[in-house]
Order: structure tokens, then sequence, then C-alpha cells
């Protein structure tokens, strides 16, 4: 393999974890790390697995309270009351005394907690929506688009909580799904009152929904001491939900009604034997049921229909992206490794074959001393011993077998150079065989001809002069 395609595969490695990563529902990613489950219930705030719970009425204002959505203060109470602290700031500050109760009974302390809180179903506002044609991807953003004409007389902003992942155009679906809404300051005020408490609320939802995340059809009456409710759901999916608040059953004709759609509710169509009516009169039938249950099917129901803290979402975002960095770092990491080898094993090569050189070297190192005294001997005798030797009785019998029977008059010889005079009837044909001659180069006339004169110049081949003086006598070059 080499290194673009191990490039290749890291760069389609990084492209599929970013893929995975934006791709997840933040939503998901939040409910999969929570570790507690707590429940408001009447008066009280418990914690779901343990049964343990801290009251809520007992709770004092401090500097700092914030004022929520979810504050139970009116108009015409008096200046005592009004100085109550608000409901969040009362949930949280149960919910610090509570886990730190638990944690020093099992022995976990200086653990993170990530709660899912539980609230009663009629601090939300149950809608009837029925969205035919839109996929289940579109369905929270349309329904967040009519919030104005679904609740028109709320101004302030909402939050929205829907079943995720499905569509209305379920086959058969006989009544329009349940969406549910609440302020979206409550839920700010929440987040900011669990985090002055060093708490992270990760999700909120109706304690009515958290078991109903079961095959087929279920029913879940419940009532506390303030309201009553009424939901039926089908393979997890709230169809109907009724609710109301028990001052006006007191009213005759409003507990006529209630009890009618009720019944309407309950009878038809009547839940399987697998999926019975559950009722829930106390907190101990919550606490009995997720016993029942487990823990597990309670945060997965509760995720069906939870409401997400726009500061929760934004703090699993930042670590997403940390996350994403960390990924992208250790790729590239491992780009930069890989990329390293071939240098790695070139560095490795090369200083393999620096101490295979050096070892030659020394074994040479005889062999190098002799031939430096070779070269020094030669410095010293080769200027005679090599100097250019002169064959002139052989270039003799050369010019005489080539100039012969023409005259020669004048001959001169000087560090291999011959300039030579004569008399021929041809000169051209005499500078033709002399160029011809292997003992004989650079042949030329030395000056023009004039009748049958010639003049030429030429050069030994066994004598170069110029090599010997460039050898001994550099300087004089």
């Amino acid at each position: 393999m080499g290194l673009s395609d191990i490039g290749e595969q890291v760069r389609q490695l990084l492209s599929s974890a970013g893929r995975s990563l934006n791709t997840t529902e933040p939503g998901a990613a939040l409910i999969s790390h929570v570790n507690v489950v707590l429940m408001v219930y009447d008066d009280r705030l418990y914690q779901l697995g343990n049964g343990r719970w801290s009251s809520l009425s007992d709770r004092r204002s401090g500097p700092d309270d914030r004022q929520s959505g979810l504050d139970d203060s009116r108009s015409g109470l008096d200046e005592s009351a009004a100085r109550a602290p608000s409901t969040a700031a009362r949930i949280a500050s149960a919910a610090a005394d509570l886990l730190t109760h638990s944690d020093a009974g099992d022995g976990s302390r200086n653990v993170s907690h990530n709660v899912l809180l539980l609230l009663p179903p009629a601090d939300f506002l149950a809608i009837s929506t029925d969205l035919p044609g839109v996929a289940h991807a579109a369905v929270r953003p349309a329904l967040q688009l009519q919030a104005d004409s679904l609740l028109p007389g709320f101004e302030e902003p909402l939050s929205l909580a829907v079943k995720p992942g499905f569509s209305f155009n379920t086959a058969g679906s006989a009544h329009p799904h349940q969406s549910f809404w609440l302020p979206t300051a409550s839920i700010n005020a929440l987040f900011d009152a669990f985090a002055d408490e060093s708490l992270f609320l990760a999700a909120v939802t109706p304690r009515s929904t958290v078991l109903i995340n079961q095959p087929g059809q279920i029913v879940v009456d419940e009532q506390d001491n303030e309201n009553q409710s009424v939901l039926r759901a089908r393979d997890g999916v709230v169809q109907q939900c009724l609710q109301t608040s028990l001052v006006d059953l007191e009213l005759p004709a409003l507990d006529e009604q209630w009890q009618a759609e009720r019944a309407m509710l309950l009878a038809s169509p009547s839940p399987s034997p697998s999926s019975p009516i559950l009722t829930f009169r106390s907190a101990q039938d919550y606490l009995d049921q997720s016993r029942l249950h487990g823990g597990d099917a309670v945060r997965q129901s509760g995720a069906s229909y939870a409401i997400f803290p726009a500061a929760a979402l934004a703090a699993r975002h930042q670590f997403d992206k940390g996350k994403r960095l960390w990924l992208v770092a250790a790729a590239l990491a491992v780009l930069m490794v890989v990329g390293a080898i071939p240098f790695l094993v070139q560095a490795f090569q090369l200083s393999s074959l620096n101490n295979t050189l050096a070892e030659q070297q020394e074994l040479a190192t005889p062999a190098r001393n002799d031939q430096r005294a070779v070269r020094d001997f030669e410095s010293r005798w080769g200027v005679l011993t090599e100097y250019p030797r002169h064959d002139v009785p052989a270039m003799l019998l050369a010019l005489q077998e080539v100039i012969s029977p023409n005259v020669l008059t004048f001959l001169e010889l000087e560090e291999g150079y011959i300039s030579i005079e004569g008399q021929s009837p041809d000169p051209q044909r005499l500078l033709q065989q002399l160029e011809q001659n292997d003992m004989f180069t650079e042949v030329d006339f030395a000056r023009a001809t004039s009748n049958n004169s010639y003049y030429i110049d030429l050069r030994l081949t066994t004598v170069d002069f110029p090599a010997y003086q460039q050898w001994y006598f550099p300087e004089s070059q």
C-alpha cells in the first residue's frame, strides 16, 4: 500500500467521522449520557431508581433567585409570598440536596450528574397536530413555524416536544399526534438553576410519557393533588391527551364532561391485555413502574417527548466539536507518522550506509597510505620519468615514406610540434597523405603555397606536451 493510498483512507475516515458526528441527533446524545432521573410529584422531588425524595416546600430564597415560567407567584400575593423562591430554584436546590445525600450513601462522590427531569403534565400544553404529507425530518420545523397559529394566546417563545423520527403519513392513524409545549424561559430558568447547583440539566419531559415507549397501545391515567390527565399512546406515539385541574372538577358540569371524555378515551379502543391501563395515583406508583421496567426503559421513553435546553444543546455541540477536533488531530498525527515512515526508513538506510562506508574507509587505510606514497614518488620523479619522449628516428622514417620522392628543405621539431617546408608537384596530396598517417595529427598548411612549395605544420600523436605541463606545471598554464 502506497502513501497516497493511506492518505486517501485517512481522508475517507475523516469524512465519515465528520458525517456521523454531524448527523447524530444532539438530543439523543444528551439522553444517552443521562445518569440521574428526577421526578416532581406534588410537593416533592423524587429520584427514580432508589426512591429517595426531597421536599420542595421548605426551600428558602437566595439573593440571586431567578423568576421563571414555572414560578407559582400570582397577582395579589402578599410581600412574603412574593419573596418566595422560584419553582426552578427550589427544584434545583432540592436536586442538589437529594443527589448529595445519594452520593454520600452510594460512595460515588465527585460524579458528574446529567439529569432528566420529569415535570407534571399540567406544566405542558398538549396540542393535537396533524400534518399529512410532511416527512418526519420536517415535522418539528413545521410545528415551530405554526406556533403562533397553534397557540395564539402565547407571545413568549415556546419550546416543542414531539416524537422524533415519525411521519404523519402513518397508515391507519385514527387520531392526530400530540405535541407538548413549554415556555422557553422556563427551560432556561431550570437549566440555569441546576447549573448554579453544579448539575447539568439534559432534558425535561412530561412524567406521564416516560413509560409509553412500548409496542401496541397503552393508556396512562395519572392524578396528583392538583391535576388529572389521561393519555393514550400507540407504539410510543401519543395520540390523545386530556388534562384538567381538580379545582375545575368541583363544578358539576365540568366534572360530568370530563368523566364522559375520560370514559370515551379509556374505552375506545380498549387496550390489549399486554398493554393494560397504567394508573398513577401517587409517586410510589411511578417508582414501582420504573423499577419494573428498568432505568434504561425510563430514559428511552423520556427521550420520546423530551425538551432540551438551548444551553444543553450548545454544550453538547461544543463537546461534539471538540471531539471532531480531537479526531482530526489524531488522524493528522497518524497521517504524519505514516508520511514520515519513508523518511525514517531512508534515514536508517543512510545511517547504515555511513557506518558501512566508515568501516570500508578504515579497511582501505593501508591501501590509501600506499597510494599516497606512490603519488608522492610520482610528484617527485614523474617530472623526469613522464617527460614526453620524441621518437625522432621513427618520425623521420614516417616523413620519408610520405614525402619521398618529393623534396624536404626545412624541418623543425619542438615539444611534439613539427614544421616542414619543401618542394612538391602536388602539395595538397602531400597534406592528405600526412593526415592519413597514424603518427601525425593536426596537419595543416602553415601558410599559402606558391607554385610547388609547401609549408605544413603537424603534431606527433605520441607526444602530448600540453597534458604533461598541465599535470606537472599547472601554475605555468
